[in-house]
């Protein structure tokens, strides 16, 4: 009597669960990024020609004026003193890269020229400065 041996055949992967939950994370890594970058408050920043976005924006701390002068850490509406002792509490970390002072272009300087004061204030000296590129 013949018996038959039935024969796998797993030789074929299937990769459409694969597929799947890489555009899962694709997605989510996109999601995640848009809501990284809606976390700023939306100044019209000047424009500069020779602009270049810097590489290490993730370490800093970013801040932001509107054009009536009002502070914003990161999203927050904040004021010089909290903004002070923030940065002050960043400068402790080793991996802080400085201030991303963010400023709208019709914004006076004396309000940008305070927030200069209160990073050199707590020894922080590496501010740069956000506009727009062309």
């Amino acid at each position: 009597m013949k018996v038959r041996v039935q024969q796998d055949d797993d030789t074929n992967f299937e990769l459409t669960s694969m597929i799947d939950v890489v555009f899962l994370l694709i997605a989510f890594f996109m999601t995640v990024t848009s809501f990284a970058s809606a976390e700023l408050v939306k100044v019209d920043m000047p424009i500069a020609d020779k602009s270049v976005v810097p590489e290490d924006s993730r370490e800093r701390q970013f801040i932001s004026v509107d054009i009536d002068g009002k502070y914003f850490l990161g999203a927050r509406p904040s004021d010089l003193d909290e903004i002070e002792a923030a940065v002050a509490r960043r400068a402790a970390d080793p991996e802080f890269k400085g201030v991303y002072l963010r400023a709208d272009k019709g914004t006076h300087y004396r309000f940008i020229s305070e927030i200069m004061k209160r990073c050199a204030k707590v020894g922080v000296s590496n501010i740069i400065f956000g506009v727009e590129q062309q």
